[in-house]
């Protein structure tokens, strides 16, 4: 009978799940239930609908967070074109018009508002940084209207935490101000993972505690003429710290934390 025991807790033990699987599985459930394609809606034009990123919501669950090159440029306003985010999965999927409270673009970070009195579930911001070795997701639009409004999530581990400027003006556009913003780095996370076009604005959260660590910004990528679109990027996939988020909000009256 002894022995017995013995046998039936190896074999519990060599069956059960492991706990990082089911924190991963719990994660991503609540998270996905906050992340939201941004992109825009033209009533009459063609094609009515563009997915241009990512965004997930925050603050009490009217606003939301991108990166602030997702943001188009211009809206074509003879076709009554519209800033929104998509929510949802396919055929039933919500759509709601959005705002620009603010942008910054030191840390290509943009404050949207959803229009009206539409709630959606907010995610909560890390409070300070995460170590490297941190086990992290990020849930997002990747390679947006190509694989459909579905949110996939792709996991790994902040391999670094560095210095880094963003730099993503053509010559054209560096200004005066530009240039001094371009010399002023801080600190990203470098995390060993695959994002894509699409991809920018997610939320990297930690698996463990949900919370968010930061956003989503750039991919290293190969050269095009090495490989595809698709095949280009390189697993080195750079995120803007919360802090920073934390502190766009507190800017504009929200609750950073």
């Amino acid at each position: 009978m002894k022995r017995s025991g013995i046998l039936f807790s190896l074999l519990i033990i060599s069956f059960s799940a492991p706990a990082f699987a089911t924190d991963m599985v719990d994660a991503i459930k609540q998270v996905r239930r906050s992340v939201v394609a941004i992109g825009t809606h033209q009533k009459l034009g063609q094609p009515p609908i563009r997915l241009m990123g990512t965004g997930f919501v925050v603050a009490g669950g009217g606003h939301i967070i991108t990166n602030a090159h997702v943001l188009p440029r211009t809206l074509n306003a003879k076709n009554q074109e519209s800033l929104q985010a998509f929510y949802g999965i396919e055929a039933n999927a919500r759509n709601f018009e959005l705002d620009v409270v603010a942008e910054d673009e030191e840390h290509d970070l943009a404050l949207l508002r959803i229009v009206g009195a539409a709630k959606l579930p907010p995610l909560v911001l890390a409070k300070s940084m995460a170590p490297e070795g941190t086990r992290t997701a990020i849930t997002g639009y990747p390679l947006g209207s190509l694989l459909g409004l579905y949110p996939i999530t792709h996991e790994g581990i902040i391999s670094a935490v560095k210095e880094r400027s963003f730099a993503a003006y053509s010559q054209g556009q560096l200004t005066a101000e530009r240039v001094r913003r371009l010399r002023n780095s801080f600190i990203v996370y470098q995390i060993d993972t695959n994002a894509y076009p699409g991809n920018s604005g997610s939320p990297l959260y930690d698996a463990a505690t949900r919370q968010v660590l930061g956003v989503v910004q750039s991919v290293a990528v190969r050269e095009k003429s090495q490989a595809s679109a698709i095949e280009a990027p390189t697993g080195f996939t750079f995120a803007v710290p919360s802090q920073f988020i934390s502190a766009l909000m507190a800017r504009n009256g929200l609750p950073g934390y």
